[in-house]
Order: C-alpha cells, then sequence, then structure tokens
C-alpha cells in the first residue's frame, strides 16, 4: 500500500488541483492519505489527489459527498447529529487499470453539547467557620473537588452541632453580583457524617449591617445535593451566612458550596413540547437551520428526517420514598435500599457532555443526575479492586449541561426521591437528548429483547430492573450465563422473579407485609471487582467471576443453596435493626434468620450434609448434654479482651471491677457446674450462634404461632415509640423497652427509667450512661428481646435463652465490626429474672426446652419461577 499526503482545507481554502503528474515511464500509481479523522461539524475537504492515471472518485456513505474537479477533490461531510462515531470510505479507482485506494475518513460523535451556554460560578472573595477539623477547613468548600471536605472537629474536645451550638459558614463576595441559586453539595464518598439537617440561610446586602434570615430547610441528613433556589435573584450580596442547627451524626460537613447565575436559553418555538421531542406539523429544514444552538438544531434535524429514536432518551421518572425514610421506619440505621432508583438506561461517556431536558421538579424539591462508573480500570480478589464511583449533578427544570469528567462510563440515574410521602409528588419527565443508549432489563421485555441488549451494550454493565430488586451486572455476564431452570434457555425474566421473590419472602418474615411498611422502593445488588461477596455501599455485591453463580437460575434454584444463603444473608444486612436485633456478636448472626427462612423456602432440606446438620450435632451434644468444654479447658477470648480492656468501662467503678474480677479468670466453665461463668452465646461460631433463634421460629411458628417471627421483628421497631410496642402488650411503655432506648443514647428515656423505677439497681448503681452510647452494654437490648418473645408466645422463656448462652454472669469485649461491651453482673440477673417472673406466663421447662432446641423446620416445596 503507498502512503499518501492530503492537504485539508474548508472549501474557501486556496485551491489545490485535482492530479498531479508523475515523471513518464513511472509506474501507474494514485497516491491518497489513508486515514482521516474528523470532528462532527459540517466542512467541506479538498484533497490533492498525486496520480499517473484517470480515476473515479466514490463513497460509500451517503453523509459524504464526493465532488471531484480542476480544483482538487472535493468531499462535503454533513454534520454527525448522533452520539455514535462514524466512517465512510472514499475510493479513488482507476478507469484503465486494477488500481485503486481507499481513504477512511472517521468523523467523531456528536459534541455539540459542549457548546450550550452554562451557569456562570459567582466565587466568594472568603469563606469562614465557626470550626473545623484539622485539615478539614472551610476553604475546602471552594476548591472545586467533590473530594475535599469543611468539617467540624470531631474525638476529644470536638465540636457537637446543636441548635444552640450551631456550625457556622459564612462567604464574602464584592463587586456587582447576581445569585440565582447554591448548591449544597454534601460529602460524596460513602459516609454522611456532617450532612446538613436544620439549617438556617441567612442574607447581607451591600450597604446593610445586619443579616435577614432567608429561610430554614429541614433536609434529610443524607448525601444527595441540595439546591436553594431564590425567586427572585439576589444582587448585591456582601454575604450569605448557614448556621447549621443539626446535622447527621452530631456533625457538620460540606463538600462544595455553588454560587450560580442562571444563563438564559431561548425557547425553541419548533417543538410542540418543553421536552423537545417532537417538532410542530409544518417545520422546515430552512426554518431549523436558523437555530443558533448547535445540539438543538442537530436534535430537530434527527427528529425531522425521522432518524431520532426517543426509547430510553425519554421517560417518566415516579417519586420514591427515599432510602433514608425507610431506614429510620424499620429502625435500622444505616441501612439503605436503592440510592439510584431512577434507571434511565442511558450510558455517559468517559469526559463526555451531555444535555438533559427535565420538566415538572416540584418547587422546593431536590433531584439528582447520578452517574455510577460501575467499573473503574480495578480488578481484585481481596478488597484490593475497583469499588463503584458515583459523580452527582444536581438537576432544574429546563436544559441541564452534565460535564462528566470520569476517567470511565457511567450508567445514569435520576434521584427523585420524598420523605414518607412520595405519592404527593407528581412523576417527573426528562430527555437525554445526547446521552448513548444502553438499556435496561424489564420484565415487560421478551427475553430475546433483553438477550439482544446485553448483547450491544455500550456499557460494561447494564440495569436489571425487577419489581422488588433492582440489581447491575456486566452486560457479558448477563449475556453467557442468565439462563433459565432448564439450564439452557434464555432466563431473564425467571432470574429477575427469582430475585423478586427471595426478597418477598426476606420482607414477609420481617413483618413488612403484615404491618403495612412495604416500600415503594426496590432493593439492590450489584456486581463488584474487588471481593467475594458482601454488603457494600449499594447493596449486596458478589464479584464479577461469581456471576456464573448468581445470574443462572438452574444454579440458584436446585444447585447453589450457598447462592442463595449469600444473597438473602446481604440483604438481611440491610433489614437489621442495630442494636435492637444486632447487639455484641450477632452482626454476622441476626441477618441469618432471612438466610434460613429463604433457603428453606427454596425447598432445599434442613437436614442436608453441612451447616444444618452441624447445628442438629451441636444442639444435642453441646447445648441439651453440657458437653461443650466439660472435659477440657478453654478460655473465652472475649472475657479476656474485657480484662485487658477493663480501663473502657472506668466510667463506673462498679463495672470495671466486675470486668476485673470475672476476667482474671476467663477459662469457660462447664455449665454444669457453674452455669453463671459457661460459655456464651457470643463465643460460638456465627452459625451456631444462630440455631436457638431458628429453633425458636421453628416450633412456635408450627406450635400455634405462624407469625411469631413478623411479631417479634415489629415489636422490636416499636421499642422506641412513645407508647413502645403494641404488638405483644397494650398496656403502654415496658421498662425494659425504656432502658434499652437509653441504652441506645436516649438521655430522655433514661430521665423517664429513673423517675419510674428509681430502686432499679440500673438506676442506684448507675449502670447507664447513653452519651457513651450501645456499644457499651449490649445486654438491656437481650433483656429487651427476651421479654418480648416471652410475652408473645405466651412462655417466660428466660430458662431457655439461659440453657443458649444469652445471659451469662460476665463481662465481655467482642470485636464485632468495632469493639462491643456485654456486661451482666448478678444484681442486673437477679431484677430481670424477678422481673419476668412477675409477668405469671407459663413456664418453659427443661422438657420445653430440649423439644425447642430439637425441633426440625418445616420442608418446603420447591417453587417454580415464571419466564
Amino acid at each position: 500500500m503507498l502512503t499518501g499526503f492530503a492537504a485539508l482545507s474548508l472549501l474557501a481554502a486556496i485551491p489545490s488541483v485535482a492530479q498531479s503528474t508523475l515523471p513518464t515511464g513511472a509506474l501507474p500509481m494514485i497516491v491518497t492519505p489513508h486515514n482521516q479523522t474528523l470532528n462532527y461539524k459540517e466542512r467541506t475537504l479538498c484533497f490533492d489527489i498525486t496520480a499517473n492515471v484517470d480515476y473515479t472518485a466514490t463513497s460509500d456513505a451517503a453523509w459524504t459527498t464526493v465532488t471531484k474537479s480542476q480544483n482538487g477533490i472535493f468531499v462535503h461531510v454533513d454534520q454527525n447529529y448522533y452520539g455514535e462515531s462514524r466512517t465512510a470510505n472514499i475510493t479513488f479507482k482507476s478507469t484503465t487499470t486494477e488500481l485503486s485506494q481507499v481513504l477512511k475518513l472517521t468523523q467523531q460523535a456528536d459534541a455539540s453539547a459542549n457548546e450550550l451556554p452554562q451557569d456562570p460560578v459567582i466565587r466568594p472573595t472568603n469563606v469562614t467557620a465557626n470550626n473545623s477539623m484539622s485539615g478539614h477547613s472551610a476553604n475546602l468548600t471552594l476548591d472545586k473537588d467533590y473530594a475535599s471536605i469543611w468539617h467540624t472537629a470531631w474525638g476529644a474536645g470536638g465540636f457537637n452541632v446543636t441548635e444552640s451550638n450551631p456550625a457556622i459558614l459564612t462567604y464574602s463576595f464584592s463587586g456587582n453580583n447576581q445569585i440565582d441559586y447554591i448548591n449544597y453539595v454534601p460529602r460524596q464518598d460513602s459516609q454522611t457524617n456532617g450532612s446538613f439537617e436544620k439549617v438556617q440561610v441567612l442574607i447581607r446586602l451591600q450597604g446593610e449591617t445586619a443579616f435577614t434570615l432567608y429561610k430554614t430547610f429541614n433536609w434529610s441528613g443524607d448525601n444527595s445535593i441540595k439546591q436553594i433556589s431564590f425567586e427572585a435573584p439576589l444582587k448585591n450580596v456582601a454575604q450569605i451566612q448557614f448556621r447549621v442547627l443539626s446535622g447527621a451524626g452530631g456533625f457538620a460537613s460540606c463538600a462544595e458550596m455553588e454560587f450560580r447565575q442562571r444563563t438564559s436559553m431561548a425557547a425553541f418555538d419548533i417543538f410542540t413540547d418543553d421536552l423537545y421531542t417532537a417538532l410542530k406539523p409544518g417545520v422546515t429544514e430552512a426554518q431549523i437551520d436558523t437555530i443558533s444552538v448547535p445540539l438543538i438544531r442537530a436534535l430537530a434535524h434527527q427528529i425531522c428526517n425521522g432518524t431520532y429514536s426517543t426509547k430510553y432518551r425519554v421517560a417518566e421518572y415516579p417519586c420514591y420514598n427515599s432510602p433514608r425514610y425507610y431506614s429510620k421506619l424499620w429502625n435500622a440505621p444505616g441501612k439503605y435500599y436503592d440510592q439510584v432508583s431512577g434507571v434511565t438506561g442511558i450510558n455517559i461517556s468517559s469526559g463526555s457532555t451531555t444535555a438533559v431536558v427535565v420538566r415538572g421538579i416540584p418547587s422546593g424539591m431536590n433531584v439528582t443526575l447520578k452517574v455510577v462508573a460501575w467499573y473503574e480500570g480495578k480488578d481484585g480478589g481481596n478488597f484490593d479492586g475497583g469499588n463503584p464511583i458515583t459523580s452527582t449533578f444536581a438537576l432544574n427544570n429546563g436544559i441541564n449541561v452534565i460535564n462528566y469528567t470520569f476517567g470511565y462510563d457511567g450508567l445514569a440515574y435520576i434521584c427523585y426521591t420524598a420523605e414518607g410521602n412520595s405519592s404527593d409528588y407528581a412523576p417527573i419527565k426528562a430527555h437525554f437528548i445526547n446521552g448513548q443508549v444502553n438499556g435496561y432489563l424489564s420484565p415487560e421485555k421478551t427475553n430475546e429483547e433483553m438477550h439482544a441488549l446485553t448483547g450491544n451494550a455500550k456499557n460494561i454493565c447494564m440495569d436489571v430492573v425487577g419489581k422488588h430488586v433492582h440489581s447491575v451486572w456486566t452486560s457479558k455476564g448477563l449475556h453467557n450465563y442468565c439462563k433459565s431452570t432448564d439450564g439452557s434457555s434464555l432466563g431473564y425474566r425467571q432470574y429477575m422473579n427469582v430475585l423478586d421473590t427471595l426478597i418477598t419472602w426476606e420482607q414477609r418474615l420481617l413483618g413488612f407485609e403484615k404491618y403495612n411498611s412495604l416500600p415503594n422502593l426496590r432493593t439492590m445488588a450489584y456486581v463488584n471487582y474487588t471481593y467475594y461477596m458482601f454488603q457494600g455501599g449499594f447493596g449486596v455485591s458478589f464479584h464479577h467471576t461469581q456471576e456464573r453463580r448468581v445470574l443462572n437460575c438452574r444454579t440458584l434454584v436446585y444447585n447453589d443453596e450457598d447462592a442463595i444463603w449469600g444473597l438473602s444473608h446481604e440483604w438481611g444486612h440491610q433489614h437489621q435493626m442495630l442494636p435492637y436485633f444486632n447487639w455484641a456478636g450477632m452482626s454476622e448472626v441476626s441477618n441469618n434468620m432471612n438466610s434460613y427462612y429463604n433457603v428453606m423456602h427454596m425447598g432445599y432440606p434442613y437436614d442436608r450434609e453441612g451447616q444444618f446438620r452441624n447445628w442438629i450435632n451441636f444442639d444435642n451434644n453441646v447445648v441439651l448434654n453440657d458437653n461443650a468444654y466439660a472435659n477440657e479447658r478453654k478460655v473465652s477470648e472475649h472475657r479476656r479482651q474485657a480484662f485487658l480492656h477493663q480501663d473502657e468501662v472506668s466510667w463506673n467503678a462498679e463495672l470495671q471491677d466486675f470486668t476485673r474480677t470475672t476476667g482474671a479468670d476467663s477459662v469457660i466453665t462447664a455449665c454444669s457446674v457453674d452455669a453463671t461463668r459457661g460459655w456464651a452465646l457470643q463465643d460460638l461460631g456465627v452459625n451456631h450462634a444462630l440455631a436457638p433463634l431458628v429453633d425458636l421460629y421453628n416450633y412456635f411458628s408450627e406450635n400455634g404461632f405462624p407469625d411469631i417471627a413478623p411479631d417479634w421483628y415489629e415489636s422490636l421497631r416499636q421499642s422506641d415509640n412513645a407508647e413502645g410496642s403494641k404488638v405483644e402488650k397494650q398496656n403502654g411503655l415496658d421498662k425494659y423497652e425504656l432502658l434499652a432506648s437509653a441504652q441506645n443514647g436516649s438521655n430522655v428515656k433514661w430521665n423517664e427509667y429513673k423517675a419510674a423505677y428509681p430502686s432499679s439497681v440500673w438506676t442506684t448503681h448507675n449502670f447507664v450512661a447513653p452519651s457513651r452510647g450501645w456499644y457499651s452494654n449490649s445486654v438491656p437490648f437481650i433483656f429487651n428481646y427476651i421479654r418480648k418473645v416471652s410475652r408473645l408466645t405466651g412462655y417466660n422463656l428466660t430458662p431457655f435463652f439461659e440453657k443458649w448462652g444469652f445471659l451469662r454472669q460476665v463481662s465481655m469485649r467482642v470485636g464485632d465490626y468495632g469493639d462491643k461491651w456485654y456486661i451482666l453482673t448478678p444484681s442486673m440477673y437477679d431484677e430481670f429474672v424477678q422481673d419476668m417472673d412477675t409477668l405469671g406466663l407459663q413456664e418453659c421447662n427443661a422438657e420445653m426446652i430440649r423439644t425447642i432446641s430439637t425441633y426440625k423446620g418445616k420442608r418446603f416445596t420447591r417453587p417454580t419461577f415464571p419466564n
């Protein structure tokens, strides 16, 4: 192939001849360039072709027009209105020989969105804060970096944000300025500490001496961008002050504070609607050519010539209740359902500018666009790989310009949420004018349609939107592994039904169905590139190497109960009531109630080889026959750690002395010798520690109390209510509900407890310090649970829980996602036993304990799932 050259110019450039001659006697030649890359704009190219033969010049693409003249070869290139690059082959062929050359023209994708006017930032001249953590100064709110944050001080000498002790940020401005709106950008990492909740915004204009309160906002303390839009523009601003009266965790933090002026953009009256989705009848190409904004002109041309598809680009997005709302409703702090609920099916390319037209955002509502790069270029297996990277943008009614700068493509999500009243808000509509269509899987599509989508995906990942579960997996994994239970046919619809059923079962066990707290928000699962399986920032997460297992319906339903266990276990974390059913040592235990329930309902046998068979042996040999450590010396590591760290309970001299005494000899005693110092539940492995909970559920659900689990979950959720739970009782707040709430940090409940029970050992010995939080003792939560389950069943189950190691009179420091304490003194124990006896419930004798502890679960028939 000969190497060529070209002179590239606009039509108005210096003309060049169509054919330069070669020396007489030379071999037949046509010398041309071979490759040329152009931007998206319309233009005419002129090429100087050297040849010693006559030739023709043609193109295989309709968007190019080739003209040969005495002045050169002219190639007219139409504007590329589309979001993908395109190629054309210009062929130069001899009219007398077989000689030919090909010039490949590559025209880049439409980038006219880059020319849209953007709202300018009004830069403050200065910012001050009344408190800052070292290394987290207020200047970081103006550094254009969402990864750096201002934060009030924490730790020793920290700053506790309250209405009487607000955190204050003050921004100063100079000159003639106009501010139309402010974007408060909370921290964008996985934490929410410091995100503003109640905040006052005050304004001082130039020439004024005092601040004027503009408005008080009550935000949810999450990490979504909050926008303050002024009804009339603020002009000649001297200072704007934020007085943070409450923030998540008792702190205040801010990643960026953006002060902006709106750019006016002309309305385009050739369209039938303000989403720019259709042209008015009779609109001509000539009218379209008069539009000054290139992106809108390009859009109109595509609509006019019938080449524009609104599928995925234009959609309606309902308002959901926020993940934070359900976290509070379910008493599961920090556990969140889908945080990217508005799936768009749009891929946002790295380094691109995207125009999004939005209509219908209600006044006062904050709507954001989140772009998530599920893959960030790193692949590992031991938490050494990459994690999803989220870029967040505030959305307004009208045209929004999204500058996405991250180095990897991301999928787009519209986040439109309310705090429990989502039904009050109408859906909004959005139009991604130049976003790249990736598509998503959903039940209304056929398996064949979804298979085509996964095979042509633009992003490495794809959304799967079932009725109750939103999941994200690799497009390739979905394409290759998502098979039905027959093992060979496509199984996308069936797969969504399997996931939806698993979470439905879980919500049923938790009492969401019975007690009318089902969410209108999906839960989530997603692929990761860093570890086998875990509960991540978005939901359940499996390593991409596990997709062969977790995307195959036959594997899930028939051959891999461990995958069912794992999915349910990680979703169980999303529902854990911390600390009411997640005290010391229970973080990887209580969520397994969901795993057990789902594995059983999937039809797997209870007494199969593996962990359930081990439970049966353990129940018989260890619990019932006191054969745990009778013939050996075994040290409780938790008691030893308590002894070594006894200074952590120095806030109460009696508890410290008790810890010192019981920890000096940390040997576990055979229960027949001294049950007070026998093995504790926390000394068992996580699967064995689950056994008593499963045993209780199996026995009572089959013996008169089919809703035992939904009832105990709901009663625990209501523990902090003003009247306590009304599930197991109707006579108001219980003593141990008060105690648990006090231990959970409520000074109000602690004062109520002391007033109501002045002679309680907890009061007289000052065993509770609310400021130290629930980590300082799990015993009140264990008492609360035992009392509730006993009332629900009508049996005083204290002996059962004592048999199972819930009530050892020792001090333990348990490493369980942090160091958590269990301290049960004899006086605490005696008072609780007396209070339980006072309830007058039926006796749970030794025979009943044995019956419960050996009760086999119900065998379920394996379900079928529609496809």
